[in-house]
């Protein structure tokens, strides 16, 4: 494994070219989970693990047409379901994907540089199956669902009383 740091994309090639790797945030949370119990308690009765979060600060050095087309692809990897990894000398954080960036370029920097920050969260991928059940012959027949046969027209009936006032 690469102990560079660097961003690959879903190819294992480098998703964008860069001068420095500035600095990693990194928010791993969990949740536990809690009901409210008699005289103002509560019990906690399970603990949920919510995705990683990842800010990471880059630079890169170049021409106008460089800092194009790194600001291009960082919009279409927004834009589009692209998984990133995040590579790290202690660590490897895969199936990322890019929830917003923002750069910035200033006379003091130098007109040369482009710092971007990227907001990367993980993608879980979860494989989910349904199957359908087809009751023939229920139990009780008032629990079987109804059946749509085609059109229904309501018949509507008037009736006009005449009578002596």
């Amino acid at each position: 494994m690469n102990k560079d740091w660097t961003l690959w994309d879903e190819s294992g090639a480098a998703a964008i070219t860069f001068t420095s790797f500035i600095d990693l945030d990194l928010r791993s949370r969990s949740q536990a989970l809690a009901y409210p119990i008699e005289a103002g308690g509560f019990a906690s009765y399970n603990k949920t693990d919510s995705p990683l979060d990842i800010r990471v600060s880059l630079a890169a050095q170049g021409s106008d047409s460089d800092f194009e087309y790194i600001l291009a692809r960082l919009e279409q990897y927004k834009r589009q379901a692209v998984k990133l990894a995040v590579v790290t000398p202690a660590a490897l954080y895969q199936s990322m994907t890019l929830e917003k960036y923002s750069y910035k370029r200033s006379r003091e920097a130098g007109a040369g540089m482009l710092t971007v920050e990227l907001d990367l969260v993980e993608v879980r991928e979860v494989i989910t199956q349904a199957a359908a059940t087809v009751i023939t012959k229920p139990k009780n027949p008032t629990s079987a669902d109804t059946v749509n046969n085609g059109r229904v027209e309501a018949l509507l009936r008037y009736e006009i009383l005449i009578g002596p006032n």
